[in-house]
């Protein structure tokens, strides 16, 4: 079928539908991508108080807050992803939340984020944040999962070359130190010592392994 319009111009109906299917279909992804970027923004926000143990509360409402926050983005991903179960980002985003939500003790997210950021890596193989962020989970919260917290780490970095990674150089750290392997344990301090020199965390890391 064929639309004249003013007489010079013709456009071929199929060609038309094709290019508008393909245009909404971008429109619609971009969108999405806006608004995952958007939520990552808003998780990231919670990391200096939620994303270590103990969490950095200050007082009751504060704690009444940061819990509504939690919940708040935990829906939004939910919803999202009971229509689109395997989006790996957002699967990522909500294992991240959960594993900082692990830090405030609330039942489930230590299995939940387990879970999401697992799912990512069996979409994903390469996914570096997930790697980093279920090593993380697991060197912290339970000793009989440092081995493999450590495999997690080294693949980060396999994954990102030869520039050291410095996350997954520092979960090497805690994961052989939590094994047991006190003298790889203390090869790695050195490691991190050297390689970032001006931090200071390292360099007393590096003492307390000595004196262990």
């Amino acid at each position: 079928m064929k639309i004249q319009l003013k007489g010079r111009y013709r456009y071929d109906m199929k060609i038309l539908s094709n290019w508008l299917l393909t245009f909404f279909a971008l429109t619609l992804l971009s969108t999405t991508t806006i608004a995952a970027e958007s939520l990552m923004d808003r998780i990231n926000s919670l990391e200096p108080i939620i994303g270590n143990y103990p969490p950095t509360i200050k007082d009751e409402a504060n704690a009444h807050a940061v819990k509504q926050q939690y919940l708040e983005l935990k829906k939004e991903l939910d919803i999202h992803l009971a229509q689109h179960a395997k989006d790996a980002e957002w699967l990522f985003m909500r294992g991240y939340l959960q594993g900082m939500g692990h830090n405030l003790d609330d039942p489930g997210t230590w299995q939940g984020a387990t879970h999401d950021l697992k799912a990512v890596l069996k979409i994903n193989p390469a996914h570096i944040p997930a790697m980093l962020a279920l090593g993380r989970l697991w060197v912290n919260s339970d000793l009989t999962f440092a081995h493999k917290a450590e495999t997690l780490f080294r693949s980060a970095q396999c994954y990102q070359g030869s520039k050291p990674l410095e996350e997954a150089q520092r979960g090497i750290f805690f994961a052989l130190y939590y094994q047991g392997k006190m003298q790889d344990a203390l090869r790695q301090s050195e490691y991190l010592k050297q390689t970032w020199p001006q931090s200071e965390p390292y360099r007393k890391l590096n003492e307390t392994t000595r004196s262990v």
